[in-house]
């Protein structure tokens, strides 16, 4: 093995790849613009559909009013609710979204809230589980009937000449005493992960499929077979090079996606006004470290996989179900339940995605940081093996 002569194929490739149109576009234009375009669209959709419905007047069906005409008039008097005529067809008109709730009140209700003290009563508030404008309702309208519910409370107290704090026994009061860093970091920690390991795998693919189906398919792979150059030093340069891209694509991508945070915070209805993107350089670097081996394990992989293929459609159609199985283990990281042990620790991709939120999070388990780098080593150095093995094979390397 010749470092001179690795450096010679990788130069070659990269001036050969930069050169291609589609690889700018691919690994350096798109991954610039994908973030801010798709947060932009996005955070507007959201804003324009949350607006709107904010500014609708919902409409709420008042069913057995007359036993309850002070609940009725409260309800009536709320801005945020519009009070329609009652109908037999409510259940079918919330269905069919015509109308977003209704109230049903019992036979004989304030009655016998006055008369049977002991007794709680039971209001029925029909909604439409899972559709947002019935659920805007629903959280008005159970507002509506709780402050209902304190005044019937209050002068219940009142009349048995006790003092309103009587029902209360003591308040609560919240700190919180994570960093700007540690809250960022755990919303960060998230989604991040996520997307740097499909980034760091997508990253890699055009330029691996390039650089062996795509040179099959050009016919110019025996010109390259037939340089003195050797098989390991030619696998070694190639491999670097989609490495290169793996590792450029995932971090012009991350620092795309922190720029439109930053940008799109007011489009995002979750990003409260006290949001405040605050990830330290150490965690930064860290994860950066731990991308490294996997972009190495994704580089070889796809290399190795793509030589097998005759033609670059070919090679698509292998490594596009590739992309599915990384997307499960590289989820993780968005699942609360899923906590980082040193079971875990060994498993690929899976051990990426947990260690990254947890460093997001500035949790720094030094320990497990160390086992996930060694052993991402180890399956990257096991890819890159597989990888050499296969540009030695002539029935690969010829393949018809």
């Amino acid at each position: 093995m010749a470092a001179q002569n690795i450096g010679i194929v990788y130069r070659k490739e990269l001036t050969d790849m930069l050169r291609d149109r589609r690889t700018i576009v691919s690994s350096i234009l798109l991954p610039i613009l994908m973030f801010p375009l798709l947060m932009l669209g996005i955070g507007t959709l959201a804003t324009m559909v949350v607006r709107k419905a904010t500014r609708e007047s919902p409409t709420v069906m008042l069913r057995g009013e007359e036993h309850a005409p002070e609940l009725a008039r409260l309800l009536r008097e709320n801005k945020k609710l519009e009070i329609v005529p009652a109908a037999e067809d409510y259940v079918q008109r919330i269905n069919d979204k015509k109308l977003r709730a209704a109230v049903e009140i019992p036979a004989g209700f304030e009655e016998n809230i006055r008369t049977k003290p002991g007794e709680p009563q039971t209001l029925i508030l029909y909604h439409y589980e899972g559709e947002f404008r019935s659920q805007n309702v629903l959280r008005h309208l159970q507002a509506a009937v709780g402050e209902y519910n304190e005044r019937v409370v209050a002068a219940r107290v009142a009349s048995a000449k006790m003092p309103a704090t009587v029902l209360t026994a003591f308040d609560t009061k919240k700190q919180n005493v994570a960093s700007a860093e540690k809250v960022t970091g755990n919303v960060l920690g998230m989604m991040l992960p996520y997307f740097i390991i499909i980034l760091c795998l997508t990253g890699a693919m055009y330029p691996a499929m390039d650089l062996t189906a795509g040179e099959k398919e050009r016919g110019t792979i025996e010109t390259i077979l037939a340089s003195p150059v050797r098989r390991t030093d030619l696998v070694l340069g190639k491999f670097l090079l989609v490495m290169t891209f793996s590792i450029v694509t995932t971090a012009l991508s991350v620092l795309s996606f922190s720029g439109s945070v930053l940008v799109g915070a007011e489009l995002l209805s979750r990003v409260t006004k006290d949001f405040v993107l605050a990830v330290s350089g150490k965690s930064a670097a860290v994860v950066f470290l731990m991308v490294v081996p996997l972009a190495a394990t994704f580089s070889a992989l796809l290399l190795a996989i793509s030589l097998i293929a005759r033609s670059y459609r070919e090679a698509q159609s292998y490594l596009g179900p590739l992309i599915f199985l990384v997307i499960l283990p590289g989820m993780a990281s968005m699942l609360p339940g899923v906590e980082l042990d040193t079971r875990l620790a060994l498993v690929p991709i899976l051990n990426v995605s947990l260690v990254a939120r947890e460093i997001f999070a500035g949790q720094y388990h030094w320990n497990q940081i160390g086992l996930i780098f060694a052993s991402t080593c180890v399956y990257a150095a096991l890819a890159l093996a597989v990888a050499v093995r296969q540009f030695n094979r002539e029935e690969v390397l010829f393949r018809s």
